[in-house]
């Protein structure tokens, strides 16, 4: 590692060490001297201006940003994309080299594939990195600062360290402060930082040694609610806490995201193989001696033909439907792949406060002196969830809940209590204000309804609870305004309690309403006062002597006093806050109307009313306590407050632990409080570690002695988080983590990080949950991230990958299915698509193996995975999850793969083989049907032979008949057992055999009563062509090149025809749907030529058969002029060299084509056309044979009459005025072209055919189709869909000159069905064998599903 490495290493590590400063402990003196600044004047402008230099503008600093032309730049250059961009730069340069439109096509397909794949998951991940601007959101444009002895409001960008600043309620700090001078009330909100749901007070001590926990720093980004201060700024920017919290969100690395490892992972497989596949059959090709383009484009259907090109698209699509869905149940999906993420989850490490509570302070518990003394009874909250338990009756309820009624200066905001327009302004309806509902009910993600107070309370959070907790009792509002208060003691951090004075409403004047003034009513009461107390239990409860007992006062004894402080301490070991409410009745002749209540007379230290001052002693002993105030007070009871557990949450932590997902609480509460909710909900419930360990100490029980508890074996463990840290071995982690009941409280956005990264280096997939600032560096560094979208900050929704609208934490549980559910839906899509790779990869295979015309074309391939292929697999993502999705343990990303061996093996040695099987099947029964039986394939597809050349086919029987059909009155002559044989072949070879040729009139073959095709072969190339310019590709006189390109010769087909091996055109041909009787006399010279001869290159032009014939013997009379080639001849052809008669065409006598195993490649040759302008007789011993041009007036079969009559004057017509348009046969070729095209066509419906079973037995792995039903009506679609689809690119014209397809019959969409049965039935038996042979039995303790895997499991379940 670099010096450059470790330094950054070793600086990310220090940002996850905790906050170390020392500032809050500082002298401030000492702090004064060394920030160089005056608490009275603050800074001078020369010293702002000289630390403005040094520790620059008071902001976050920018992480740097990807340009936006670059990500997507990225998205089109993966290795995927990269494949893809290759094959379709080679198929243009073919297509530049060659003018061949299927190179043209494929390339501008395979162009678009990557563009729109690329675009759309461009569009679908693109999210702007909106982190550091949501820090930036924290600072207040503008603060109140003390420099030069004035006080005014500067930019905040611009405060320095040791600026002296003001802040009041309602305002953001500015930057790290410490308090120099503070009101009695003065709280900040640090829930975006530390995780607590209360406002934390402040003072100008410090009163802790972790910077965190002490109460005279502020920090940056936090939020004021009440009081002001006076403070001097100790950091700014990045130096701040909340910039360090900034720098190691920034440098927390995104992880990679199981689906997206996964999807990787697989490219790579299918890309190898395709590659692998694809370079090797290029070596094979090259060797054989494929023209090099042809060769290049061959690999790229090979793979083309491997690799799913609409997978990606399919994936995506799959997770944004998901992902939709999900927003539903009110989660918002940021990162797609987040969605499949959430479903490998095996730990969830969760936020306490909002996720899994309500941030709602509750009163969850009261205690009053009823009939039976005092208990605690429980209040309509979650946390209690047997209901309420009090006698709202009682009168000492009654009494308990005036005092806090009264005790109490929260208020609901008017604004919330009526129904207002979009300005806030009220809305009218006949002149009155519409009130709304105290209560209403929502309905969160996962179906369940809370109900919730409608009306907002303003003020603090517990007097909040209390006034919403009592007013569905007794009106608050209108109990206030007919009992107002006379005098108020404020809460403070030193007394702990808070007292009121109120007028007891029992003695108000007649005719007193809530309207009545507060004046009116205080001068109109002539009784006697009351007054109220609340505050901490232990100060409340010694101030009284007498306690309320079912409405009657009576006195408290020594016994009373511990069972109240027993039921104290019960209530706060739950982690409730408390708070404990006294009253007092005052006597109207000592205090009568007029009384001036004060809290502080004039020389004295106590109230001038009773306050049950007679067991208090003041520090200031000089002072003296007024004797009003030691009456003692009457006890009411108490109220337990907590932010109780959401309802919906206990069982969705039941379902995560039978799911086998660990549940973490990682909480910047209190241990007592977080360990209180964790039992609730269920992330703990057995003895913690602590629990043990305090009841030894209680029982002083030792190890050894019976009844002692070993800390070591207890499965629940809470742990502060002042025991953990960055530098802690991994020893000591382990031991924590392996605890099946965790709770990390108190802990710091650090030490969050920290625990996430020690349970994904233990393997775990873990989702981490978050609203605050704090959260942020843990929610980007999880595998999953999940923010909440009502009480979340700004910063964690845009450091999460998905939020929760409804910030429940069961909508995490249902995320988890869901995310399941799209593993196993894409598994499925996968197995889907992966099965027609193999029907499309076979017949590149196959034609490489067995040299047969070529199955299936890379477009076709195309049409199929972009096309047909797409909506079914698609589909797959509305599929409803198998049953026991949420029973499965976890899945093991290092074992359960998206992509697993068994999903290959079924895919392509299974289902796969029968698609092939299938295809084939179609393929050759399509041939067949148009005269190309399947045993004289073989051969004849190896070297770009068929389609451009005349087939030469040797026949046992059959006749030659016209294009009518009727046979020649001449029947053909049949070979016998003494037929001359040349060669080595054996006698009586061609016995049974038609030894004479079709001929002009009769050029079909009909295989007749029992005739049929023996084998066929294509003439060899054996001329090799001139170099040259071609100026006129018909006239014989001047066309002496071939533009360098060889070509066949007329010796080359003698020497077939010399072994009975004739021309073949088949009758079934002509019986086809696709006959074109023009082919039989074609314009050679019309631009639309079949097989683009004379519209495209040389190249092009001479590897079809050309219009003429090139005679060697005629340019090369002793076959002299050659070289030796090993050419790729079609099949046997070239041993049918030996059997050329050089008589027969005017070679010398004694020579020979024959060169053994390589191919004679003549250097001269003449081409003969038959038109007259050769200036000589050369040609004229082939004019009349039946392979030349035809030369008439027009050319096509219906102006056969324009080319003479009878056989010898068509064939040696010449050409002249009359007789203008050279006419060739292309019968024979365009056939095989027409067939071919039909046969690859009806290959592309049967992929489709077995696709519907394909499709079917994809819906589930373990189940049958009868259990799971064939509701998915997308899935419905998608079946009529790949048929219309594929329908429509074979029968609609303009997409067939693209595609090659043709309009083929409907019996040949028949042959697949059969094959499509045949897979359905097979997947189903496995199926079934699969569950009888792998028993399941259910684990008592958690509901989970056992299954003992038989080998069909084992081997077959993907």
């Amino acid at each position: 590692m670099s010096a450059a490495e470790k330094s950054k290493a070793e600086k990310e590590k220090d940002l996850k060490r905790n906050v170390a400063m020392t500032e809050h402990k500082e002298d401030l003196g000492e702090m004064e001297k060394r920030l160089g600044t005056n608490y009275e004047s603050g800074l001078t402008s020369q010293q702002v201006t000289d630390l403005q230099t040094k520790w620059g503008a008071n902001m976050l600093t920018p992480p740097p940003e990807t340009h936006i032309c670059i990500k997507f730049i990225i998205e089109l250059t993966d290795f995927f994309s990269l494949l893809l961009w290759i094959g379709g730069i080679l198929c243009f340069i073919g297509y530049a080299l060659e003018k061949a439109a299927d190179n043209l096509y494929l390339g501008i397909v395979l162009f678009f594939v990557v563009l729109a794949t690329g675009i759309f998951s461009f569009v679908q991940n693109q999210k702007s990195d909106n982190l550091m601007k949501s820090f930036a959101n924290m600072l207040p444009p503008k603060v109140l600062v003390c420099r030069d002895g004035k006080t005014s409001f500067e930019d905040a960008v611009k405060l320095v360290p040791g600026d002296i600043v003001e802040v009041n309620a309602g305002d953001l700090i500015p930057a790290d402060l410490r308090i120099l001078e503070c009101s009695d009330n003065l709280t900040v909100d640090n829930a975006s930082l530390t995780g607590e749901a209360e406002a934390q007070k402040r003072k100008k001590e410090c009163t802790h040694d972790d910077p965190l926990e002490t109460q005279n720093l502020c920090f940056f980004g936090t939020q004021v609610p009440e009081g002001s201060c006076k403070g001097v700024v100790i950091a700014t920017g990045d130096n701040t806490v909340m910039g360090r919290i900034a720098a190691l969100a920034m440098q927390t690395s995104n992880e990679q995201t199981p689906i997206n490892k996964e999807i990787e992972n697989f490219i790579h497989i299918i890309s190898g193989i395709a590659i692998f596949l694809g370079v090797s059959f290029l070596i094979i090709n090259a060797v054989k001696g494929v023209r090099w383009i042809t060769n290049l484009v061959f690999m790229i259907g090979i793979i083309v033909a491997n690799v799913p090109e609409g997978l990606i698209t399919t994936v995506t699509v799959c997770l944004t439907l998901t992902a939709n869905r999900m927003h539903s149940k009110m989660v918002l999906v940021k990162n797609l792949e987040g969605v499949e993420t959430l479903g490998s989850t095996s730990c969830i490490c969760s936020d306490k406060t909002g996720t899994l509570t309500q941030n709602i302070m509750t009163v969850a518990q009261i205690v009053y002196g009823g009939a039976d003394g005092f208990s605690i009874e429980d209040c309509e909250s979650s946390f209690s969830k047997s209901g309420a338990s009090y006698d709202a009756e009682n009168p000492s309820f009654k009494a308990l809940a005036k005092c806090a009624t009264l005790c109490n200066v929260a208020v609901f905001d008017d604004k919330s209590k009526f129904e207002t327009d979009a300005d806030n302004e009220f809305i009218l309806k006949n002149g009155q204000k519409v009130p709304i509902d105290f209560y209403n009910m929502r309905e969160q993600g996962d179906g369940s309804v809370i109900r919730e107070v409608a009306w907002k309370p303003v003020g603090n959070a517990s007097e909040a609870a209390m006034i919403k907790f009592i007013h569905p009792l007794s009106n608050v509002e209108e109990a206030r305004s007919i009992a107002p208060p006379e005098a108020v003691i404020p809460f403070n951090s030193k007394n702990k309690y808070q007292v009121h004075v109120h007028v007891n409403e029992d003695f108000n004047a007649a005719g007193v309403t809530g309207a009545t003034s507060p004046e009116e009513i205080i001068s109109g009461n002539k009784g006697g006062r009351m007054v109220y107390m609340k505050g901490a239990p232990e100060r409340i409860l010694a101030r009284c002597d007498k306690m309320l007992v079912n409405g009657k006062t009576v006195k408290m004894t020594e016994a009373d006093v511990k069972k109240i402080d027993d039921l104290n301490m019960k209530l706060a070991e739950n982690g409730l806050r408390v708070l404990a409410f006294c009253q007092a009745t005052l006597d109207a002749k000592k205090f009568p109307p007029g009384y001036k209540y004060t809290a502080d007379p004039d020389g004295y230290c106590s109230p001038n009313f009773p306050i049950g001052d007679f067991n208090q002693k003041y520090e200031n002993a000089k002072e003296k306590k007024h004797p009003n105030s030691d009456e003692g007070m009457v006890y009411i009871g108490m109220m337990a407050l907590i932010d109780p557990p959401r309802p919906a949450v206990p069982p969705a932590v039941s379902k995560c632990k039978t799911a086998g997902i660990k549940v973490i609480m990682v909480t910047g509460d209190h241990p007592v409080t977080a360990q209180a909710i964790a039992y609730k909900v269920g992330i703990l419930w057995s003895k913690t570690v602590g629990d043990m360990e305090k009841e030894n100490d209680r029982d002083g029980l030792s190890p050894g002695d019976e009844g002692w508890q070993d800390p070591e074996t207890a499965q629940a463990i809470v742990v502060p988080g002042h025991k953990i840290s960055v530098d802690m071995a991994e020893e000591k982690w382990d031991s924590i983590l392996a605890h099946p009941q965790i709770v990390f409280a108190r802990t710091s956005p650090q030490q969050k990080l920290v625990i996430v990264e020690n349970c994904q280096r233990l393997g775990h997939i873990v989702a981490v949950t978050g609203d605050g600032v704090n959260d942020s560096p843990a929610l980007k560094k999880a595998d999953i991230g999940v923010a909440m979208g009502i009480m979340g900050s700004e910063v964690s929704k845009n450091a999460a990958d998905m939020i929760l609208l409804d910030d429940n934490f069961a909508s995490i549980v249902a995320g988890v299915e869901e995310g399941r559910l799209i593993f196993d839906n894409l598994k499925k899509s996968i197995c889907y698509t992966l099965t027609s790779n193999i029907p499309e990869i076979s017949p590149f295979i196959s034609q490489v193996l067995f040299n047969i015309p070529l199955p299936l074309s890379t477009i076709l391939i195309l049409g199929i995975d972009l096309g047909t292929d797409m909506v079914p697999a698609i589909s797959m993502a509305y599929e409803t999850a198998e049953a026991d999705i949420m029973k499965r343990p976890p899945r093991n990303a290092k074992v359960d793969r998206l992509v697993t061996k068994k999903l290959i093996h079924l895919a392509y040695l299974q289902i796969g083989i029968m698609q092939a099987m299938s295809g084939f099947y179609v393929y050759m029964v399509v041939l067949n049907d148009y005269g190309f039986p399947p045993h004289v394939l073989q051969g004849l597809g190896g070297n770009e032979y068929w389609g451009k050349q005349p087939v030469y086919c040797r026949f046992k029987g059959g006749q030659y008949v016209d294009i009518s059909g009727v046979s020649n009155p001449t029947a053909a002559t049949v070979g016998d057992a003494n037929t001359a044989v040349t060669g080595d072949s054996p006698a009586g070879v061609n016995d049974g055999v038609l030894i004479t040729g079709p001929s002009f009139s009769y050029p079909f073959w009909d295989r007749g009563d029992g005739g049929y095709v023996i084998d066929c072969e294509f003439p060899v190339i054996n001329f090799n062509g001139k170099s040259g310019s071609i100026d006129d590709k018909l006239d014989a006189s001047s066309l002496v090149s071939t533009s360098g390109q060889a070509t066949i010769s007329y010796e080359s087909i003698a020497a077939l025809e010399a072994r009975y091996y004739f021309e073949y055109v088949p009758w079934r041909g002509r019986m086809s749907p696709f006959w074109d009787a023009d082919w039989l006399l074609y314009d050679t010279g019309d631009s639309d030529f079949p097989g683009g001869q004379f519209d495209s290159t040389d190249a092009n032009y001479f590897s079809f058969a050309p219009p003429g014939m090139w005679s060697i013997c005629l340019a090369d009379s002793d076959l002299s002029e050659f070289s030796k080639s090993r050419q790729n001849a079609a099949g046997e052809a070239r041993d049918q060299l030996n059997a050329f008669d050089p008589n027969t065409v005017g070679c010398d006598s004694g020579t020979s084509m024959d060169g053994g195993d390589d191919v004679k490649m003549f250097k001269e040759a003449t081409y003969c056309s038959g038109d007259g302008r050769s200036g000589s007789d050369v040609c004229a011993t082939l004019d009349d044979n039946w392979h030349m041009p035809k030369w008439c007036g027009q050319c096509g079969y219906s102006n056969l009459a324009t080319c003479g009559t009878g056989e010898t004057a068509i064939n040696r017509q010449e050409h002249d005025s009359t007789h203008t348009k050279g006419c060739a046969n292309i019968a024979s070729r365009m056939i095989q072209k027409e067939a071919q095209h039909h046969a690859q066509g009806a290959y592309f419906i049967s992929i489709i055919v077995v696709q519907w079973a394909d499709l079917l037995i994809c819906k589930t792995r373990w189940l049958s189709i009868r259990t799971q039903g064939i509701g998915n009506s997308v899935m419905n679609f998608g079946l009529f869909f790949e048929t219309l689809l594929g329908a429509w690119l074979c029968y609609q014209p303009g997409i067939q000159m693209g595609l090659g397809t043709r309009e083929i019959r409907f019996t040949h969409w028949l042959p697949g069905i059969p094959w499509s049965t045949l897979i359905f039935t097979y997947d189903e038996v496995r199926k079934y064998l699969m569950r009888t042979t792998s028993p399941e039995s259910v684990d008592k303790a958690s509901g989970q599903v056992i299954r003992l895997k038989g080998w069909i499991e084992k081997n077959t379940y993907y």
